[in-house]
């Protein structure tokens, strides 16, 4: 599964996907089902095409369609659950709401009321309810599951705020999409090698500063930042070979020099490679 556009990752006939998560570490992507986040403990941090949120235990947090997203993780270890579900689901509505964005996507755990609705427990509850249905799996499961999907989508329908996408503004994502996915997939392929701002521009059909300017815009962060968030994924799994030395990792990662990757690497998941390494060991053998 490439991890820039999420592809064909859920079934056809019943578009739903459900599953609990820790200290969540995900680059920027997208896909076209909606995502709902609702944390468990802990913080989780959540980037939104240009803007992070911080989210504490009980927030639910709310991804529409086609929203450039990732996760970022945290010195306190958030757990969370996380929902993906298909518009096809809903027939005609899914019309309605592929057209629009949730213009306040963060439901957090304090009351939030429309009229004589607690909309944060109404939702929080039947998140709660799938989460139950999933785990035990009796008999109709799955006409559980759609029936608080339908519910679900009737509390973010009537009462989370959306706004429509105009016909230029759909146009625009869709474009700024594809330019996205070239350069991830530019990336992916070659970030071994030394990929500079001058190489990654042209695969974007931008000027350097335009580019510049287009990638902090629509994911919230840097190239560079992007790019060592990258390869530091790609690294913790080579860390699991341990016939390769950390040197090794290092250049198979797409650095040039030992020293940067350690700093990077502890950096950004607050150990060395070497420690790292270690850590995931001792787990994998309790």
């Amino acid at each position: 599964m490439k991890v820039w556009h999420q592809k064909e990752m859920l079934r056809p006939d019943f578009p739903f996907r459900l599953w609990i998560v820790k200290n969540m570490d995900f680059s920027p992507h997208w896909h076209q089902e909606i995502e709902v986040v609702y944390v468990l403990e802990g913080i989780m941090q959540v980037g939104l095409n240009d803007k992070i949120y911080t989210l504490k235990a009980h927030d639910i947090f709310i991804i529409g369609g086609g929203e450039v997203h990732y996760f970022l993780s945290h010195s306190q270890p958030g757990q969370a659950v996380l929902v993906q579900f298909g518009l096809s689901l809903f027939d005609t509505y899914s019309d309605v709401m592929s057209d629009r964005r949730f213009v306040k996507p963060l439901l957090e755990h304090s009351t939030r009321v429309a009229g004589d609705v607690d909309i944060h427990r109404e939702a929080e509850k039947q998140i709660l309810l799938l989460v139950d249905e999933y785990k035990k799996k009796l008999h109709g499961f799955q006409m559980a599951l759609k029936a608080r999907l339908y519910d679900l989508m009737i509390i973010l329908l009537r009462y989370v705020p959306t706004r429509r996408y105009s016909v230029r503004e759909k146009t625009e994502q869709l474009i700024c999409l594809e330019r996205l996915e070239e350069v991830f997939q530019y990336v992916e392929e070659y970030y071994r090698s030394e990929i500079s701002l001058e190489s990654i521009s042209k695969v974007a059909n931008f000027s350097v500063y335009h580019f510049t300017r287009f990638f902090k815009d629509t994911t919230g962060m840097s190239f560079g930042q992007y790019l060592s968030n990258f390869r530091i994924r790609k690294a913790e799994r080579y860390l699991m070979n341990i016939e390769d030395s950390i040197t090794e990792v290092a250049y198979k990662s797409g650095f040039n020099s030992i020293k940067t990757f350690n700093r990077v690497f502890k950096q950004l998941k607050g150990c060395s490679p070497t420690e790292y390494r270690k850590n995931k060991s001792a787990i994998s053998e309790e």
